[in-house]
C-alpha cells in the first residue's frame, strides 16, 4: 500500500475526434499503448470520493480535496493489490456498513460481491495512449461503459504549475474538466449533475483549495515553477 499525496487533474470529453493529439506528440514524443478494463465503484455515502479497481489487480481510493479553474486536486489514500491491506479494508466497512464486509478480501470478485448492494458499480473498458515528459503525464482513451462509448483526454501531475503550463501550450477549444465519476454518473447511471452552487458555497469552497494547496510543500508550490523538458 502506497502513502496518501496529492495529484493535479485536468479531464475533458471532446466530443467528435481528440484534438489534441498532434500537439501531445510534438509536446511528449512517442506514447505507450495499453488496453485494460478498470471498475468504478460509487457511493453516494461518500459522493466526494471513489474507488478504482485497475485492471482486477489493484484497488485506488481517490477523493477530490478541490478545484482551482481549469484543474482538479485530488489525494489517493490508498492503493493496494489483493488480498486488500487491513487499512482500506477498514475504510471500505466504515464506507460500506451495511455490506458488513469481512476483514479479510482476497480477490476482486469478493469486494464487488460485497459493495455492490451499496454502490453503484461501472466497468470501464479503456484503449489508452499514455505519454510521460518531465512533470507531466498525458493520457488519450477511447472508452466504453455499458454501451456508451467516449473519448478522454487527461493531462496530470504532482504539482500545479506545470500542469497548467503545459494545458496553456495545448491548443484549444478549452473544454470543461469533468473526472471519471462525473462522467460516469451523467453518461451512463443517468444522474444529474448537482444544482449549481449558491456563491456561498463557491467561496468556501474555494477557500479550502487554497487552503490545501499552501499546506503543500514549498517545493510543490513555486510560483516560478515550469515545465522543464
Amino acid at each position: 500500500m502506497m502513502p496518501c499525496s496529492t495529484q493535479f487533474e485536468y479531464r475533458a470529453w471532446p466530443s467528435e475526434g481528440m484534438p489534441h493529439v498532434e500537439a501531445l506528440h510534438h509536446m511528449f514524443g512517442i506514447g505507450v499503448a495499453e488496453i485494460r478494463t478498470d471498475t468504478y465503484v460509487l457511493s453516494a455515502n461518500r459522493p466526494e470520493w471513489f474507488m478504482i479497481m485497475r485492471g482486477g489487480t489493484r484497488v485506488e481510493i481517490k477523493v477530490k480535496i478541490g478545484e482551482q479553474d481549469p484543474v482538479s486536486a485530488w489525494k489517493i489514500l490508498l492503493k493496494s493489490d489483493f488480498p486488500l491491506r487491513r487499512s482500506l479494508v477498514r475504510t471500505l466497512q466504515e464506507t460500506f456498513p451495511a455490506a458488513e464486509l469481512p476483514d479479510r478480501i482476497s480477490a476482486p470478485g469478493d469486494l464487488l460481491s460485497w459493495v455492490g448492494q451499496d454502490a453503484s458499480i461501472c466497468a470501464v473498458s479503456k484503449r489508452m495512449v499514455h505519454f510521460q515528459r518531465g512533470n507531466c503525464t498525458a493520457v488519450l482513451a477511447q472508452v466504453e461503459a455499458d454501451g456508451c462509448c467516449a473519448e478522454t483526454f487527461c493531462l496530470t501531475a504532482k504539482r500545479y504549475e506545470p500542469l497548467v503550463a503545459a494545458l496553456e501550450m495545448i491548443p484549444g477549444p478549452r473544454l470543461p474538466n469533468l473526472h471519471y465519476g462525473s462522467w460516469l454518473q451523467r453518461s451512463v447511471l443517468g444522474i444529474p449533475p448537482a444544482p449549481v452552487a449558491e456563491d456561498a458555497q463557491k467561496a468556501e469552497r474555494a477557500s479550502s483549495w487554497r487552503a490545501a494547496f499552501l499546506a503543500l510543500p514549498v517545493g510543490s508550490r513555486r510560483p516560478d515553477a515550469a515545465l522543464r523538458w
